[in-house]
This record gives structure tokens, sequence and C-alpha cells, in this order.
């Protein structure tokens, strides 16, 4: 009778113990992925991911910056928007002198120049790209890069970046952007451009909930979608 009322306990113990861990253990995917860097000490690498998120961005790259001055930086920018990725700039308003505004502004790089929202500083440092969430207290200038302590995170999980959207589209939605009278004229006349989906893989296009996005879901104009070479998906039959 002792031998079997000790099984019972052991098996009770051991229950109690493994059940919390195979419960988390199945979340473990669920969980944000996030890297940690830290300047000055890691200020060219965190620069250099910047430069390379952007490259391989396949959908879209929006910028919240609070200071912005690193050239090489823009003209990563300026190179990705020539190839028709869609790319946003939002920055503190007292950006408006610089030489990176005045660049991003030539090249017709859709950019904002605002206050906070109660009136303070626009101090919001992220870029957001695909599906991924670039931010910190890291600015884009070379003080940052070499001399500051800055910490800088990297995170991939849908629920943050669509937080980071939100909030850049909230942003973006106070103001026009900062553009000349002649631009400003073209997009007026210009109609209303239709989103659709696409993958990593593949060369279809989507509608928004195919079974095909599972894995990944990247915004995308249907202008550009066409002009990369994407057709349309024959089970969402998304617009042609």
């Amino acid at each position: 009778m002792r031998k079997l009322l000790r099984s019972i306990l052991i098996v009770s113990v051991l229950s109690v113990c493994l059940v919390p861990l195979l419960v988390y253990q199945g979340s473990c995917q669920d969980l944000p992925k996030i890297e940690v860097l830290f300047s000055p000490e890691q200020g060219q690498e965190i620069l250099q991911r910047l430069k390379d998120t952007i490259q391989n961005a396949e959908g879209r790259v929006y910028i919240l910056i609070y200071s912005f001055t690193l050239d090489e930086l823009a003209q990563t920018i300026i190179e990705k928007h020539r190839e028709g990725l869609d790319i946003k700039v939002i920055m503190d308003k007292g950006q408006a002198g610089s030489k990176v505004t005045e660049n991003l502004r030539q090249t017709e790089i859709p950019l904002v120049l605002k206050a906070g929202s109660k009136g303070g500083y626009m101090h919001i440092k992220a870029l957001i790209a695909d599906d991924t969430v670039l931010t910190g207290s890291y600015n884009y200038s070379k003080n940052a890069t070499y001399r500051s302590d800055e910490n800088f995170l990297i995170i991939r999980d849908k629920d943050i970046v669509e937080a980071h959207l939100a909030k850049f589209n909230q942003l973006w939605g106070e103001e026009l952007p900062a553009v000349s009278p002649e631009i400003k004229k073209k997009q007026e006349r210009a109609p209303p451009e239709i989103t659709v989906y696409i993958t990593k893989t593949g060369k279809k296009y989507h509608r928004l909930g195919c079974r095909y996005l599972r894995k990944s879901c990247i915004p995308i104009s249907l202008t550009e979608a066409k002009r990369r070479g994407y057709t349309p998906c024959k089970v969402c039959k998304p617009p042609s």
C-alpha cells in the first residue's frame, strides 16, 4: 500500500511540474523574436542592420525618426525608393533644414515634418519594414552610432508591427507630406492606390485573408506588384 501511495505521489508531483513546462514550450513559437544591440560598441553593426533591412524589404519601409543626419543611410533609402519600394518618412519638424531632409524631398520620397501630438517633439525612433520593427533610443546620426550610449531592438512580431504601423498611420494622417506643389497636384490627380499582398516566395499577389498568406503577408501596391511581374492569385482573385 505504501508503494502504491508513493507512486501516486510521484506521478502527481511530476504532473504539477511538467504540465506548465509543456504549456510554456508550446507557446514559445508565439513569443516575439527580439535582438538587442547597443551603441557605440555595436554602432556600426546597427547602421549596417538598418541598411540591410531597407535593401531586403519587399513591401514597405515606413520610418519614424527624431534626428536623421546619416547621408549613407539616406542614400540607401533613396536607391530603394527608385526601385519602386513603398517608402514614407516622418521626422520631427526640427529637421526641416537638414541636408537629409532636402535630399529626400528632391527624390520625391513622401515626407512629413511635424511636432509631437501634444506640441512636444516627434521623438519616436522606429523603422517598420514588412514584418519587422527596428526601434530604440538610437537616432540616425553619427553621434548615436559612434559616441552615445543607445539601445536598438530588432523585433519580429505581428502584433508589435501592427501597433507601430497604427501609430505611423495616425501621425501620417494628421498632416500632408512635405512635398512640392507640383508633386502634390500629381498625387491629387492620381486614382486611389489599391493594396494587394505578396509572400516572401512565389510570384502571385493576393487579397488579404487568402490562404496562401499564412506564412508571410507583405502589403504592396497593385501597380508595384504588376511592375515587378507578380500575377493575380487564381484562388482569391484579387483586382487586376
